[in-house]
């Protein structure tokens, strides 16, 4: 009799027990929901390496994402307390002290398991461990030193500076994928099939998935290495004209003299022709802006000549030196074809260039009392005058007469 009072004062304690787990449970639970009700500033995305990262995150987002942990972080303390704590409840009585050894014995094969495995990863710990300060500080040392190429502060013969940060993302991309594959036999559950069957899973999608992705980033360690531009250059790429503005493994960005910006695939760069404006205009006398003009036979050319290099000379952010000149590129059926060439160093402005350019060359023709035309004709040989200049007419030549037989 005194037994039995024992196990009902022991069980009424148990009760009791779990009674006051609840209630000491939504007292913290109520109370934590409380402080994050208050939270005015955010806490944990501030002033720390991942602020870039959670920049987006507002304190109300804070707050959500608080209350979300708080209620898993509730129920999983629930759980874990019901699953040690029940087995201790039905060892009081000895009707349900098998039901008690049963749930205990089988609580206890995965916690030995996890703590068999824990204590047998202690010696593979400290190797994935060396390997990992000694790739930590090999990428410090060759960012290090990718750092002071770029500075041009070091510089090896045939080693552009703009190649050292593209070089130093490879050989990390190298050694980090060489470091997981020393580590990765020394992961628990490795060898398991399981393990296996996923990376087989993942590896397929990958292959499957990124055909296009693998061909821009070769395209773009290619490009890297062609070195057909840099950012800042004024390009054409197939039929796009515009300054780059981002380049990466994966595409280069372009932005237009219309403003606008236009991604385009490193696989698509290397299958077309790149043309750089900007890189003789920085390192050489110039580019040459051309543009032409259609003037009659009976001008002389000199006259004309001499009036598109005075239009040129006038243009703002055309060179003086080396000096504008002229090219007869056809002779048509009704008109001369010239050509003025001019040397610039601005190759971002070739559109305003081109407009003043006309503008002059329109001016120095009018000066010069030269008529922009393309005239076409329609002549009667017999009995019409030479369409050449008056100068080049032969001496004493008449105009014959009109004859019809």
């Amino acid at each position: 009799m005194n037994e039995l009072v024992k196990e009902i004062l022991l069980f009424i304690l148990a009760l009791g027990g779990i009674i006051l787990f609840f209630f000491l449970l939504n007292k913290g639970y109520k109370l934590t929901l409380k402080k994050i009700d208050h939270l005015e500033k955010n806490l944990f995305f501030k002033k720390t390496k991942f602020s870039s990262f959670f920049k987006y995150i507002t304190p109300r987002r804070e707050r959500d994402i608080l209350v979300f942990l708080a209620k898993l972080l509730r129920i999983a303390i629930i759980i874990v307390f019901l699953i040690f704590y029940t087995p201790i409840l039905f060892r009081i009585f000895p009707q349900t002290r098998s039901i008690s050894d049963t749930v205990l014995g089988h609580l206890k094969k995965p916690v030995l398991f996890l703590w068999d495995g824990i204590i047998g990863f202690i010696p593979n710990l400290f190797f994935i461990l060396v390997i990992f300060f000694v790739t930590k500080y090999l990428l410090r040392f060759i960012k290090y030193l990718a750092n002071e190429l770029e500075r041009e502060a070091v510089r090896i013969d045939g080693f552009h500076a703009d190649w050292a940060k593209p070089t130093y993302n490879l050989a990390k991309v190298v050694i980090i994928a060489f470091a997981l594959v020393i580590v990765f036999p020394y992961i628990p559950g490795s060898d398991s099939k399981a393990f296996t069957g996923v990376s087989i899973f993942f590896g397929v999608l990958f292959s499957l998935g990124s055909t296009s992705a693998i061909s821009n980033i070769v395209a773009g360690i290619v490009i890297t290495y062609m070195r057909p531009f840099k950012l800042g250059d004024r390009v054409q790429i197939g039929e796009t004209i515009g300054d780059v503005t981002d380049k990466s493994l994966l595409v280069t960005r372009v932005r237009t003299i219309k403003n606008l910006d236009i991604t385009i695939p490193n696989s698509a760069i290397l299958n077309n022709h790149i043309v750089n404006f900007s890189k003789n205009a920085a390192e050489d006398i110039g580019i040459i802006l051309h543009t032409s003009v259609t003037i009659g036979y009976d001008v002389p050319s000199n006259e004309v000549i001499k009036a598109l290099v005075e239009g040129a000379t006038r243009t703002e952010a055309i060179l003086e030196n080396p000096k504008p000149f002229v090219l007869i590129k056809s002779l048509d059926d009704f008109y001369v074809n010239y050509e003025i060439n001019a040397y610039t160093k601005s190759p971002e402005k070739a559109a305003l260039i081109y407009s003043n350019l006309h503008d002059s060359i329109k001016d120095a023709m009018h000066d010069a009392g030269i008529e922009i035309l393309s005239p076409h004709y329609s002549a009667i040989r017999d009995g019409n005058s030479l369409t050449v200049p008056l100068k080049n007419i032969p001496e004493g030549y008449e105009k014959p007469g009109f004859k019809v037989n």
